[in-house]
């Protein structure tokens, strides 16, 4: 097990997946943090905070797993109200990075799909951060990119003659 990086994220697990929400300070981190929280739990599916605006990110045999930085488990800032608590996963491994970006792109290459971390190679989703799209838009490319994720591999087929 690697040394705990101490990254400036937002860290979340829905209905099992670990995701991760990077970008500047004032992107909507903590915002779309907290939507797909109550989106999630709309549907009756699990959903915590890792971490707001800290997360541990730990190498682990080939995988990464995300904890909340010290202090701050379970607290989430609210702009307009402050901090505010939600249940929280002491731990989760991390299946997703998603980065809050400043344009929407029409059609991605494959090569911006994936990041590194840590030493580990992800997928990553870039969202448009709040005021590129609206909140609905973010949702859905998320959602998108976590279905993929939750894929199953393709099965190799075998030709018959």
């Amino acid at each position: 097990m690697s040394a705990p990086l101490n990254i400036h994220a937002t860290g979340l697990v829905l209905d099992g997946t670990g995701v991760i929400l990077r970008g500047p300070s004032g992107a909507g981190k903590s915002l779309l943090a907290l939507d797909l929280l109550d989106q999630w739990e709309a549907r009756q599916l699990p959903a915590l905070l890792v971490s707001d605006d800290r997360v541990e990110i730990v190498a682990d045999g080939g995988e990464l797993m995300m904890r909340p930085a010290p202090n701050i488990e379970g607290l989430i800032e609210l702009r307009g109200r402050g901090i505010v608590r939600r249940p929280f996963a002491a731990e989760a491994r991390l299946h997703l990075v998603v980065d809050l970006v400043d344009t929407l792109e029409r059609m991605l290459e494959e090569d911006v799909l994936v990041t590194e971390l840590n030493g580990v190679t992800l997928p990553r989703a870039p969202v448009p951060r709040a005021g590129v799209v609206d909140a609905r838009h973010q949702l859905l490319l998320i959602r998108e990119a976590i279905a993929a994720v939750n894929a199953p591999a393709p099965t190799a087929r075998q030709k018959t003659t």
